[in-house]
């Protein structure tokens, strides 16, 4: 990559691995580097990218000394040292992901936890588990996303930006993405003719409907050529089929079987039988919901709450002829949580943006009537921070784990289960 010949370099034995896709070493001025494409006990050089007083960030140009035995050749050039984001493990074996991940997951326990989280976690018998999704294998991680997202440059080219800069680097391929994508020839220079430098375009691969790209909003096709702006999602659990519509620029679970695997954990983990009163904060499209509608049936209750009004009228499409089960806006804070118990609930379940609950939120959460709570968390330091909250209430951890469905990037997504 280019850059490569102006970046200042700093050599470093990195140790820690950090979340952000980074491990953790030690320049010789002191200060700490953050380098991606290391892997822990390597001695590599680092190009720095971003600089701050106590900090260094860069990526590995070269291994020095001592080679992991993990590391792999990076199958997807665009996306290695000095390149654009979104493939940032793209150089550890496919089946040491889980680890790291898992290793991620715990550092940011103890580190934000605590130790009488940790105290809690080993007398509760609580690891951590990590698992790859089914499947996965066969791919080495690559070719499983159904959404993809891209900016257009100056030029109309498609491309993604190196990360911690604005600048676009025109893309040639896609190798995270499911093959169907490249039904739509987006690389070919076809789209170009329609788009504005920073147009974002989303990439939808479904299980119901045809492929299509999503630009500002309008819904394409091919290149100029309008489509619906709904999409159809089947998910089959143990036999089950549960079929979603949901807008094409709407948020979905990006992994090709995520979203069965997904939701085959949620009930499993939830303990939720038939009968039980249901709350769930932050449902989107309602992945969870109508599932757990259904298998709550008639004799009991469900009410989902979500901050954006379009996902809430997906959500209520897909929740069919179920009137016991209700989909409602709101701006879920900690009041809102703490107010909701007031009311029966047996199971509650928080699928919180990155931020997570937040102390004051994690608190309410921990203090409804429910008699099992799951919270679904994207960022392991929030995770770390409202599982320590809900345990300082009184909750406690039955386990935590995480389905591997962002491989080859740092991006993990865990399960808390708390009694």
């Amino acid at each position: 990559m280019g850059e490569a010949d102006s970046a200042r370099y700093v050599d470093v034995t990195v140790g820690d691995i950090a979340h952000g896709g980074f491990c953790v070493g030690r320049a010789g001025d002191g200060r700490v580097v953050f380098a991606r494409f290391a892997l822990p006990g390597e001695r590599v050089r680092v190009a720095v990218t971003r600089e701050k007083s106590k900090l260094l960030y860069g990526d590995t140009v070269e291994v020095l000394e001592d080679s992991s035995s993990h590391r792999v050749d990076h199958s997807w050039e665009e996306a290695g040292p000095l390149g654009v984001g979104g493939a940032d493990l793209g150089h550890v074996a496919f089946e040491w992901q889980t680890e790291w991940k898992k290793q991620v997951i715990e550092g940011a326990l103890r580190r934000i936890g605590g130790e009488d989280l940790i105290q809690h976690m080993a007398e509760n018998g609580v690891s951590v588990r990590v698992y790859p999704c089914e499947g996965d294998e066969v791919t080495q991680g690559w070719h499983t996303r159904t959404r993809v997202e891209f900016v257009a440059d100056s030029q109309g080219r498609l491309g993604m930006t190196r990360p911690f800069s604005h600048d676009v680097v025109p893309l040639t391929s896609m190798p995270l993405a499911v093959p169907e994508i490249d039904e739509l020839e987006l690389f070919s220079g076809a789209w170009s003719g329609q788009l504005r430098e920073g147009a974002r375009v989303k990439a939808v691969a479904t299980s119901g409907s045809d492929v299509c790209a999503v630009i500002d909003n309008q819904v394409f096709s091919a290149p100029r050529m309008r489509t619906e702006p709904f999409v159809r999602e089947d998910v089959v659990v143990d036999g089950e089929l549960y079929s979603y519509r949901l807008r094409a620029g709407g948020f979905w679970q990006i992994h090709r079987s995520g979203p069965e695997q997904l939701l085959r954990r949620v009930l499993q983990l939830s303990g939720v039988s038939a009968g039980d009163r249901v709350l769930e904060l932050y449902c989107g499209a309602g992945l969870f919901t109508q599932a757990l509608a259904v298998v709550v049936g008639s004799s009991g209750a469900l009410e989902a709450f979500e901050g954006a009004r379009s996902a809430v009228e997906d959500a209520r499409a897909n929740l069919r002829d179920m009137p016991w089960a209700r989909v409602k806006t709101a701006n879920i804070d900690a009041s809102f949580i703490a107010s909701r118990g007031e009311k029966e609930c047996d199971i509650a379940i928080a699928d919180p943006p990155r931020a997570g609950l937040g102390i004051e939120g994690a608190r309410a959460f921990a203090q409804l009537p429910a008699r099992s709570l799951l919270l679904i968390s994207c960022d392991p330091a929030a995770m770390a921070r409202d599982t320590a909250t809900m345990v300082a209430a009184g909750r406690r951890v039955v386990t935590i784990e995480s389905l591997d469905m962002f491989p080859n990037t740092h991006h993990v997504e865990t399960l808390v289960v708390m009694r």
